[in-house]
């Protein structure tokens, strides 16, 4: 039996947009945030905070979602913060009972404890707390890696071992040091042709 009464800590909701990442990109959607995260990424460019989130059951979940979809896509991203250290079950027999099609974004640190449609892994070991692993056994339907100065082809080959998929991208982390990080993301496309190179068209063309 799935367990409906708890709730879930929420960073915000928002909607219509599009998907600006990876091989969704261009997608018309809805996004959900989850608050809190398991890392602490210099030049995270979220706020995925517990300061003003808000506790949401499943149901008031769906029925903000479906306010939300005026586009009548049926497709929501569920993002954080890691999204993992909320999602369960009940929200997501929730969530795709009444129509969705989850694709969610994780940091590959944690299994989803419910099912979902889709899982882009966005590794970032070069942040892990210390005794923080990838997961084994999570399968990702895409890989997207962030390119800083710690991504080199050797860690690209490695990802690409240990989740066999589809699709691979390399996208350039949005800091301070933003040139250098695209150059280094070309040069990755390059030498490793399998991975593609994905932009955050959402910053670029400015929807939320």
């Amino acid at each position: 039996m799935i367990e409906r009464s708890r709730t879930y800590l929420v960073k915000e909701m928002f909607g219509p947009t599009l998907q600006g990442e990876g091989a969704h990109s261009g997608r018309a959607c809805v996004f959900m945030r989850f608050a809190a995260c398991n890392l602490d990424c210099t030049g995270c460019d979220t706020d995925f905070s517990p300061e003003g989130a808000v506790r949401m059951s499943a149901d008031e979940v769906v029925a903000r979602l479906r306010a939300l979809d005026t586009s009548k896509t049926q497709r929501v991203i569920v993002t954080g913060g890691e999204p993992t250290l909320q999602w369960d079950a009940a929200i997501s027999a929730a969530i795709r009972g009444a129509g969705f099609r989850v694709h969610m974004e994780s940091n590959g640190t944690r299994v989803p404890a419910g099912p979902v449609d889709w899982l882009t892994v966005s590794p970032k070991p070069q942040h892990h707390p210390a005794g923080l692993l990838l997961a084994d056994k999570v399968t990702a339907d895409e890989v997207k890696v962030v390119v800083d100065g710690t991504v080199d082809e050797a860690k690209l080959d490695q990802y690409a071992a240990r989740w066999r998929c589809e699709h691979y991208f390399v996208q350039p982390w949005m800091d301070a040091t933003y040139q250098q990080n695209l150059a280094r993301t070309l040069e990755l496309v390059q030498a490793r042709p399998r991975w593609r190179l994905s932009l955050q068209l959402h910053k670029i063309v400015n929807v939320p």
